[in-house]
């Protein structure tokens, strides 16, 4: 009996510091995991304050749905108009129909050109496929279901999830 006791104890004893290691290991691993996600997302919401973006509704053509719209960059990022693996961006659009039901559509986008903002210098869409700061795109998209006296809403997401809408009504 004098000697079990004494050995016991030292069995749990190292039982207990064991498991106690094992546990600050894993919250320190799982701490580690935390800082590298939250610094992840600061990172990407610092890039979103930097972005910024105007659109303007230029044409709406209701018989054939094609409705043409210039996207401003006016923050200090280069957007991408191009889908490069993760980097993607959508355009929604929302309007009314003659029964006042809204619908909405997520449309596909095609880049007619690109321009340096108030100049004449103009790009190739398709040797040029970003807005620098201080350039703007005209970008065509086409709705089915545009009646005239229709509200059209576009809102252009941008890969960096800052958006830019503007409203107008067909013709």
């Amino acid at each position: 009996m004098g000697l079990s006791i004494p050995v016991v104890s030292g069995i749990m004893l190292v039982a207990f510091t064991i498991f106690t290691s094992l546990l600050l290991h894993t919250m320190i691993m799982e701490a580690q995991t935390l800082t590298q996600a939250i610094s992840g997302y600061a990172a990407k919401e610092v890039d979103r304050l930097e972005v910024a973006l105007e659109l303007n509704i230029v044409s709406i053509d209701a018989a054939s749905g094609v409705v043409n719209f210039t996207l401003r960059n006016t923050g200090s990022k280069t957007i991408f108009l191009q889908e490069r693996g993760s980097i993607r961006n959508d355009v929604i659009v929302v309007y009314n129909t003659s029964g006042n039901a809204w619908s909405s559509q997520l449309v596909g986008y095609e880049v007619l050109g690109v321009k340096i903002t108030n100049t004449d210098v103009k790009f190739d869409p398709a040797s040029h496929p970003y807005l620098n700061p201080g350039e703007e795109a005209l970008i065509r998209i086409t709705v089915h279901g545009l009646e005239p006296g229709s509200i059209v809403v576009v809102t252009f997401v941008s890969h960096y999830g800052v958006t830019a809408r503007a409203e107008g009504v067909v013709p």
